[in-house]
């Protein structure tokens, strides 16, 4: 760290008083030592989205008596409040009597009391910001897009002032990587791989997410052991996706956001628009009926006209919307399956023939107590 830990040895002559024991030593009696004891062990974990938790081993030789020892941490982002200092070990012969800081220093003091000479080895832990942290992902699909690897990175960057000869440090999972890292350093690791994870490829077609007409082409990932993942929840990160062309290279395809994703969930990933899928929307029926003063009731049909342009069949997924209460008609065709999402989504799974042969979806529904 960009800090220095110093002893000052303080022995109180004699038994000592309880006003040896308990009142601050002053300042001028804090010397610094030529020699450091030496960080034995450092471990920063990732457990929070702002802050890291630093913890640190050093071994301190104490005199019998009251020592006074120091800590200074100048220059870093150290939340003072978060700092514990305690023995490694509950069962040592010491005792922590008080904690006090310096006018006008980042710094600190505790009055350590031993009762005999010896080496104690403490540990040091405290919340430092400024070390920022990030995820992200490769994505290399295969040439079928049945399946894909999936490789999943961390990356870290020191604004925090301090330095790090070496440390361990453990993302959230509990996946723990040896790195050194100085202030203003960045450094990127591979943490997790999963192999031959299945793969769905969906065509979607949701107007409020990109625009009326436009369908989507996403690869679904289920956070799932069935499929080749499930081990932990997914951090939201950047996914960078490739496609192996068969010829033992591969092709960029696209890149997205993967949204956090638990265990369970779904991991959607655009890769751009299909421009050989084409839907046209009509209204064809649009009736008010059941007038009751400024309320009433509608009754509406809406046709959409998917056309596949691609050489095979595909199943096209549209997300529609209805605002309000509303309740789906028994005459609603043209779709091999649906799901009510919420009281305002419904989900329907349309089989698109290939070549451009058009296939139509009629979603007839009536709309309750409109004002």
């Amino acid at each position: 760290m960009n800090k220095r830990l110093m002893l000052s040895l303080a022995f109180a002559a004699g038994i000592g008083s309880m006003i040896g024991f308990f009142n601050p030593v002053p300042a001028q009696a804090r010397i610094k030592l030529a020699t450091l004891p030496d960080r034995e062990a450092v471990v920063v974990r990732f457990d929070n989205p702002n802050v890291v938790m630093v913890e640190e081993e050093r071994t301190i030789s104490l005199q019998k008596g009251v020592n006074n020892v120091d800590f200074s941490w100048a220059g870093t982002q150290i939340d003072k409040g978060s700092i514990v200092f305690r023995p490694a070990d509950a069962a040592a012969k010491v005792e922590i009597l008080s904690t006090s800081y310096p006018p006008g220093e980042a710094a600190l003091t505790w009055q350590i009391s031993a009762a005999e000479a010896m080496s104690v080895k403490f540990r040091l832990s405290y919340l430092m910001a400024n070390i920022q942290r990030e995820t992200d992902y490769r994505m290399l699909v295969s040439k079928d897009e049945q399946t894909c690897s999936f490789k999943h990175y961390f990356k870290i960057r020191n604004w925090s002032g301090g330095r790090f000869a070496t440390a361990d440090f453990v993302t959230r999972d509990g996946k723990k990587f040896e790195k050194g890292l100085e202030n203003g350093e960045a450094k990127r690791v591979l943490v997790n791989t999963w192999d031959k994870v299945k793969l769905t490829k969906e065509y979607v077609y949701d107007i409020t997410r990109n625009g009326e007409g436009k369908v989507m082409t996403d690869y679904v990932l289920k956070n799932a052991k069935e499929i080749g993942l499930g081990a932990i929840p997914l951090e939201y990160g950047k996914v960078r996706i490739y496609q192996d062309d068969g010829n033992g290279t591969t092709a960029f395809t696209g890149e997205d956001w993967g949204r956090f994703t638990p265990i369970g969930d779904d991991m959607r990933l655009n890769i751009g628009i299909a421009q050989d899928i084409k839907i046209e929307m009509k209204k064809m029926v649009n009736d008010v009926q059941n007038r009751r003063g400024n309320v009433y009731d509608t009754d509406e049909v809406d046709e959409y006209e998917i056309k596949n342009f691609k050489d095979t069949d595909a199943v096209v997924t549209l997300v529609l919307r209805v605002d309000g209460e509303w309740e789906m008609k028994a005459d609603t065709s043209g779709h091999e399956s649906f799901e009510r999402i919420d009281n305002e989504t419904i989900k329907f799974k349309v089989k698109a023939p290939a070549k451009g042969t058009p296939v139509k979806l009629k979603f007839h529904y009536q709309k309750k107590n409109v004002w």
